[in-house]
């Protein structure tokens, strides 16, 4: 098996990439290839370079990095039954690690826990636009995302934006949208804040998807909010930090599905935040659930709880 590492060195900071090389470096016998990304997306070119550099090979391909690190690899691995994806994590918030309990997530930063580690199957998330791993979302969720994006319009080295910095910000310029929702084979339409469809747990670091649920299960999490208002939204905001499900249920229909449609009334653009990464396109949005169709390398002795 090779193991290649794609470092996005704006991730934390170049210490962290620099650090890395000095660790692998210390493993004796350890052979290895080591990418850096120049941009955003980069990470998603590199690994199709390397399937087709080694079409056949068994590969375990490491994103060190962010969450959106971590999708942009997925993209561009796509669903190789010769790739075991690993995380080694360097972002702001790192979601997709909020599945595992709170002492195995620390296990993931050790760079060599995971050369070592087994693979477990997860699900991941498919749309007609792109892939993600733990989320896809817009409404205000994606609105808080552009404001980071246009206070912070070139990656820097060791940034460090709290999400909940610019959410009052959104709540302020809150956008109602008219859709066009289908779940699974139930069909509804009306005006509202958020969609958000989760395959992991946690949301911008903090605000909770669904209690019980399974990212290998073969079932998305969603909430879905009508438009309420300003104060509406901002209790469903503490509610999901809180994760008291009741209350949220009272604000915003939640539940599993393994496929949506959505779009817009007059088929205009919807801004999509995929893990982090923004993602424009107009007309219909198709996301699924792809079944057991990541091998994601875990901590020995790791497992979903």
């Amino acid at each position: 098996m090779k193991h290649i590492f794609i470092v996005n060195p704006y991730a934390g900071n170049l210490n962290f990439a620099n650090n890395l090389r000095q660790q692998l470096d210390t493993i004796k016998n350890f052979e290895y290839f080591l990418f850096y990304s120049r941009y955003t997306g980069n990470e998603t070119e590199l690994a199709r370079k390397i399937l087709y550099f080694f079409p056949e090979e068994p590969l375990r391909i490491y994103a060190c990095g962010g969450s959106g690190t971590l999708r942009n690899v997925l993209e561009g691995v796509g669903e190789n039954p010769n790739v075991e994806l690993a995380f080694y994590p360097c972002g702001m918030t790192n979601d997709f690690l909020k599945v595992f309990e709170r002492e195995d997530r620390v296990r993931f930063y050790d760079i060599k826990e995971l050369i070592s580690g087994d693979v477990i199957v997860v699900d991941s998330i498919l749309t007609n636009h792109g892939r993600a791993l733990n989320t896809f979302s817009f409404g205000m969720d994606a609105d808080i995302m552009e404001h980071i994006a246009k206070q912070h319009p070139v990656r820097t080295v060791g940034i460090r934006i709290p999400y909940s910095l610019y959410a009052f910000q959104a709540l302020l310029g809150l956008k109602k949208m008219y859709l066009k929702i289908c779940l699974d084979d139930e069909e509804m339409d009306g005006i509202f804040d958020e969609i958000c469809w989760g395959n992991g747990r946690v949301l911008g670091g903090s605000l909770g998807m669904k209690r019980g649920f399974d990212p290998g299960d073969g079932l998305g999490s969603y909430v879905i909010v009508p438009a309420k208002g300003r104060l509406a939204m901002l209790r469903l905001l503490i509610s999901l930090l809180r994760q008291k499900n009741a209350y949220v249920e009272r604000y915003a229909r939640v539940g599993t599905a393994k496929k949506m449609r959505v779009a817009r009334k007059y088929g205009e653009e919807i801004v999509a935040n995929l893990d982090g990464e923004m993602i424009a396109a107009s007309g219909d949005w198709e996301v699924e659930i792809r079944p057991g169709s990541v091998n994601f390398v875990v901590p020995r002795g790791v497992r979903l709880p």
